[in-house]
């Protein structure tokens, strides 16, 4: 899933990715100014768009209270975005569990060639 198709780019202020996948690096590198981008949360700071392609090993209690700090902190919502067809993504279900229990609201649901993207954004 593009972030074009998220709604998300620079042009509306600064944009934290993690763990992008390859094509979403290619889209980002073509923005000016780039997006901030990170291998991981432990290493992510507050921003008010994000974006996050977590992986089943990824998708921890800790990340995801992780994820709600940053987005808390900086007023701004987040983008969970997998596809459960790929053998690492994480199940749907285990997406929206997680949000849930880290006290999350799922704010949008998107799904886009096989792809799932849920925006939530702190309680």
């Amino acid at each position: 899933m593009r972030l074009a198709d998220l709604g998300l780019s620079t042009a509306d202020g600064a944009l934290m990715l993690f763990a992008p996948p390859d094509s979403v690096l290619a889209e980002a590198g073509r923005m000016k100014p780039r997006p901030s981008i990170a291998s991981s949360l432990n290493v992510g700071e507050p921003c008010r768009r994000i974006a996050w392609w977590p992986e089943q090993g990824t998708l921890t209690p800790g990340n995801v209270s992780r994820l709600r700090w940053m987005v808390e902190a900086a007023e701004g919502r987040a983008w969970l975005v997998f596809d459960p067809d790929d053998e690492d993504a994480p199940a749907a279900q285990a997406v929206r569990d997680a949000i849930r229990e880290a006290g999350m609201r799922l704010c949008d649901e998107r799904q886009s060639g096989g792809e799932f993207a849920f925006e939530v954004a702190a309680g």
